[in-house]
């Protein structure tokens, strides 16, 4: 059994709280698919940046079935370092890790979606269903 992993940004929790049930696009929230790819968001933010992974603060849950799917929100310093990363240090984390361009597309949709959520002044989501 996998795991199935979206980000997405809403302007509030009781927003987000909405995609439990079938995740942030049966709700029409923008959001990037990291099905089998990306679980934990500040493990590649601290990887991208060069911050130790203490720097930043913890997801916090917002809401849960119980069972199988959650939603948490991202640290705002998890975000905000995502948001800065440019183009340059995107290309350069992805020679180094020999990052195929599926991962690529994925790590910059991300950045996108973060500086998007830092302009909006929105909050940054995960939503897991197991």
């Amino acid at each position: 059994m996998g795991v199935l992993v979206d980000y997405f940004t809403a302007d509030s929790d009781q927003s987000a709280g909405l995609a439990l049930a079938g995740g942030p696009e049966a709700v029409n929230l923008p959001y990037v698919d990291c099905k089998g790819w990306l679980d934990e968001l500040d493990t590649l933010v601290a990887e991208l940046t060069g911050h130790d992974l203490s720097e930043f603060g913890d997801s916090e849950a917002i809401v849960d079935d119980g069972e199988s799917a959650g939603v948490d929100r991202a640290a705002p310093e998890t975000v905000a370092a995502l948001a800065a990363v440019d183009d340059a240090r995107l290309r350069g984390y992805a020679e180094d890790e020999l990052l195929d361009e599926f991962e690529v597309e994925r790590i910059t949709a991300l950045r996108d979606l973060a500086r998007e959520a830092v302009r909006l002044n929105q909050g940054l989501y995960r939503w897991m269903c197991v």
